[in-house]
């Protein structure tokens, strides 16, 4: 069996072995390897791509059986032997240092919106939302029912009756409905780097593991930042953060402890006369009420 295989080897083109091991030493080179779909992507659009990303990420267009032998060769206990079965599709293979979250985010930065053409897949469900359109009265109201769009003709204006979904996530557009969504100037389509796997280490990571949502993962920071320093705080864990309100608060509670106890230090003195001599003056007015002449001309002019 291994004469076969090194007999079969021998006819494999020099070429071809040279991209396959370019993979190889490109996936050891880098920290992070991707998977790339770029199907329905123009060669002139992904060269633009590949100029905005220079410098940041290598991008290599290899045929997908070079791709899937070069991974399969790596050794089994090496995890991006397992990206081989996430080729499919045309695939464009990208290396970078960065990691894969970023990567993805650099990646979606390159889509832009395009029109839909007949055949194509609708990606999101899509709407018609009700008012006028530009159009002048004539053959387009037709065309636009004919495509399921409610249309009709208010004030002399073509008009979109009602909001209307006209195509689900999943179904393919149809010729005519593809036109009339051009003609009303809506792109339900995405053009761009679609990430399909990605490599880091011993983790393969997916394209819904790496999109998230910046605000609300800010959100959480803060919300988590914000019970671990109650908890520190009302555990009495000392350490960067903590330590000086800690610190503030353990002197008040210890004066107000001094106030109440009452014990007489010098940081307090003062304050225990001023209690004192508050609960003496209620004391005073007490009395007074009840009779005039209880107390002194001094403790009189006080009250």
């Amino acid at each position: 069996m291994a004469e076969a295989e090194v007999h079969h080897s021998e006819h494999i083109p020099e070429w071809k072995k040279e991209e396959i091991q370019g993979i190889v030493d490109n996936v050891h080179a880098h920290k992070v390897t991707g998977l790339v779909d770029v199907r329905g992507v123009p060669a002139g659009a992904i060269q633009k791509m590949r100029q905005r990303l220079r410098g940041t990420v290598t991008m290599k267009m290899v045929r997908n059986t070079l791709s899937t032998i070069a991974f399969d060769s790596l050794p089994e206990d090496q995890k991006a032997r397992e990206m081989a079965k996430y080729i499919d599709g045309q695939i464009v293979l990208v290396y970078t240092d960065i990691n894969p979250f970023k990567l993805f985010k650099l990646l979606e930065a390159t889509k832009t919106k395009a029109p839909a053409k007949g055949g194509d897949i609708a990606p999101v469900d899509v709407s018609v939302t009700k008012g006028a359109t530009s159009f002048k009265p004539g053959p387009i109201v037709g065309d636009l029912q004919q495509a399921g769009i409610p249309a009709g003709i208010e004030g002399g204006k073509v008009v979109i009756k009602d909001n209307k979904v006209v195509i689900r996530k999943g179904e393919k557009f149809s010729p005519k409905l593809a036109e009339m969504l051009s003609r009303l100037e809506i792109f339900p389509m995405e053009i761009g780097l679609n990430l399909k796997a990605v490599i880091e280490g011993h983790t393969i990571y997916m394209p819904s593991d790496l999109s998230i949502d910046e605000t609300v993962l800010r959100g959480m920071f803060a919300t988590a930042a914000s019970q671990a320093y109650n908890l520190s705080m009302e555990a009495g864990i000392a350490n960067k953060e903590t330590i000086v309100p800690l610190i503030q608060r353990a002197v008040l509670e210890s004066k107000a402890l001094a106030i109440n106890a009452p014990i007489f230090e010098k940081d307090v003195i003062d304050i225990i006369l001023s209690k004192a001599e508050a609960e003496m003056l209620s004391v005073a007015k007490v009395a007074k009420a009840k009779n005039a002449d209880a107390l002194d001309e001094e403790l009189k002019n006080k009250v």
